[in-house]
């Protein structure tokens, strides 16, 4: 079973088009703050990028951009540039033909910006966050930025028709630019522990690929250790320094995420979702599903609906 695709199952991501800007001479933008991750894609132009407390970034024509936690991403058209425009006026901004337009009227050439905000089932909304590093940037001569690319006038299509099916479409378009970009960090090795780092050592990756193919499993770190022909203790230690916790606190915590998203769906008795994460009785499974999420499983769902998870 291949670990990132069960993530992006679970997500359930989908997408609200943020629009398009149209920037021209000098200018700057804050992008009013999001409530998920925010992607970007530079389809004309040139322009730079900052987040609050980093360095900007250049940007080209053709360029993917993947915000994480987008509390203050701002649009330049020179590195050392000012943002000129609030949340509020930037929300409150006039429109031509669906784009916002900045900066000078001029007829010079101008930059072109997509946005979109990436929404995923509550329930494990928090797992992508784990997932992402703070900023990914594709640049436009990488092949991931080629195949994300072909995505954009699919999804701008897809966003603008009635046709019966336009969500599930634009889901599995989400899906596939979520899956392009993550496997480009964890091929590079992600700077941060996470499920990204297990994945890019591909002893590690087999291990997960172990525990989610049989979650309901009693896997010990021996076995688990074994299954990938590796020592107890050094593979203890490699899989807590990149995924970030024990290889049995992760398998917890999956087993966790799954089960919320069972119980929110309202699919299954107390009895059958234990069963199915790997516990033996219902009281088991009620009594680690309270110590770890904060509420018994059978007032998850409204807890969550109230914000109080």
């Amino acid at each position: 079973m291949d670990a990132l695709t069960d993530v992006i199952k679970l997500l359930r991501p989908a997408t609200v088009l943020l629009g398009s800007m149209s920037a021209r001479g000098r200018w700057g933008v804050r992008v009013p703050e999001q409530p998920g991750p925010t992607f970007y894609f530079v389809t004309q132009g040139r322009c730079w990028f900052r987040m609050e407390d980093t360095e900007p970034v250049e940007l080209q024509e053709g360029d993917y951009l993947l915000s994480a936690k987008p509390l203050s991403d701002s649009f330049l058209s020179e590195p050392n540039g000012q943002t000129e425009l609030s949340d509020d006026a930037f929300k409150a901004r006039h429109t031509v033909d669906g784009e916002i337009r900045v900066g000078d009227a001029g007829p010079g050439p101008a930059t072109r910006v997509l946005g979109g905000l990436i929404q995923c089932d509550p329930a494990n909304a928090d797992l992508l966050i784990g997932l992402l590093p703070r900023l990914v940037h594709v640049p436009a001569t990488e092949q991931t930025a080629v195949r994300l690319r072909t995505l954009v006038p699919i999804i701008l299509e897809e966003a603008a028709d009635t046709r019966p099916g336009r969500d599930a479409v634009l889901c599995r378009l989400i899906e596939v630019m979520l899956i392009e970009t993550l496997r480009r960090e964890a091929a590079a090795w992600a700077p941060h522990a996470g499920l990204l780092g297990g994945l890019a050592d591909p002893q590690l990756a087999q291990a997960l690929s172990h525990i989610h193919a049989d979650v309901a499993r009693s896997w010990t770190v021996g076995e688990l250790a074994r299954r990938v022909g590796m020592s107890r203790s050094v593979f203890a230690r490699r899989f807590s320094e990149a995924v970030g916790v024990a290889p049995v606190e992760y398998l917890l915590s999956w087993r966790m995420a799954l089960a919320k998203d069972v119980l929110l769906r309202g699919r299954g008795t107390l009895e059958e979702i234990a069963e199915t994460v790997g516990y033996k009785s219902a009281s088991a499974f009620s009594t680690a599903f309270s110590h770890r999420v904060g509420c018994p499983p059978s007032e998850y769902a409204s807890y969550l609906q109230a914000g109080r998870v």
